[in-house]
């Protein structure tokens, strides 16, 4: 591998862009979405004023519009790197230009970190809330005594796998059930889990209440059924029914 190839796929961190908040940079800290954080420096007398221009903030409530969860994510992170926080920005001010690349990289460090904070704890909410859905659905169309919940399973690989919800079917068929919501981290943990567990009877439901993304229903298919929070019930029990 040379060095010039490694020069041309880092070539992007190079540019900076002229805004009127400020020259403005990509760093290579990423938000939730995999997008590159772009700082901006502004020049204010001898000094300099660094923000992230809200994309900490705007990140977030891309994937949930909880704006409590976003503004602790903030302040902490803001505690965290000795920032301060205008309005929905990160910044540092005051910084001399010996500080200038320190105060870049806390800004963009600090603005990644809420952001995926912020998105990870929503997306924890979420998914209990669908959790609770399921059980619920379970329980009418089980009885509370015909399921388990939290179980692990011994995947392929020979590590345990976590499902939400485990179902005894006649004919030793077993359904392993998985609530998913629309995030990259939620759908890969959910894929991993699925594929690694194996049985020949075995039927696996990826149980979603919110609108997956395209691509991302394509992967799950692969390794499980895709099923709508509305249809649990009548699907589980054709499967479990008919093996």
């Amino acid at each position: 591998m040379s060095c010039e190839e490694i020069r041309a796929a880092l070539s992007m961190f190079d540019t900076c862009e002229e805004t009127p908040d400020g020259a403005r940079i990509a760093t290579h800290c990423l938000y939730p979405s995999f997008e590159s954080v772009r700082i901006y420096v502004a020049k204010t007398g001898d000094s300099f004023r660094v923000h992230d221009g809200g994309g900490a903030h705007d990140a977030a409530w891309l994937h949930g519009r909880d704006e409590g969860a976003i503004s602790r994510a903030l302040i902490k992170e803001c505690s965290r790197f000795r920032l301060a926080l205008s309005g929905e920005t990160l910044v540092a001010s005051g910084i001399s230009r010996e500080w200038l690349g320190s105060a870049i990289l806390s800004v963009a460090n600090a603005s990644a970190s809420a952001a995926n904070t912020a998105v990870a704890k929503m997306i924890a909410a979420a998914e209990e809330m669908l959790v609770d859905r399921i059980q619920k659905a379970l329980s009418d169309t089980f009885g509370v005594g015909g399921f388990k919940r939290s179980v692990e399973v011994k995947g392929k690989s020979g590590g345990a796998r976590h499902f939400d919800f485990a179902v005894r079917g006649a004919n030793d068929n077993d359904l392993l059930i998985n609530g998913v919501s629309p995030h990259h981290s939620s759908i890969s943990a959910k894929y991993v889990a699925f594929a690694d567990a194996e049985g020949d009877q075995l039927h696996k439901f990826a149980v979603f209440d919110r609108r997956l993304e395209t691509d991302d229903t394509a992967l799950l298919q692969q390794v499980a059924s895709i099923v709508p929070i509305g249809s649990l019930s009548r699907g589980a029990k054709r499967v479990l029914a008919h093996g």
